[in-house]
């Protein structure tokens, strides 16, 4: 599809298979204006919602970060984790794992 294929789509007199219906068809046989401010709805819909996933994800980041701080700096408990340890239990683990 070209840059402004989608455009061209939703303003065409006739609705197009290719074009991914995202007005109802009640909606599709309205003027241009209706039309173009239900997509604008659509898309003004999907930011609203896709900025609060990000900021549940940077809060449940932050609550993390919170909480190893306060176990190892507050509690004093050390957490000490060695790669090459979890590593090899790995690959004990692949190597004993039928086939």
């Amino acid at each position: 599809m070209r840059a402004f294929q989608f455009v061209k789509n939703l303003f065409a007199e006739s609705p197009r298979h290719e074009l991914v219906q995202i007005l109802t068809p009640q909606i599709g046989h309205r003027s241009p204006l209706l039309r173009l401010g239900i997509a604008g709805a659509t898309l003004a819909g999907l930011t609203i919602f896709g900025t609060i996933a990000v900021s549940a994800l940077l809060t449940l980041l932050a609550a993390i970060g919170v909480i190893y701080f306060l176990v190892t700096q507050v509690l004093g408990i050390e957490l000490d984790f060695d790669p090459e340890t979890l590593m090899r239990r790995a690959q004990e683990y692949a190597g004993s794992a039928p086939n």
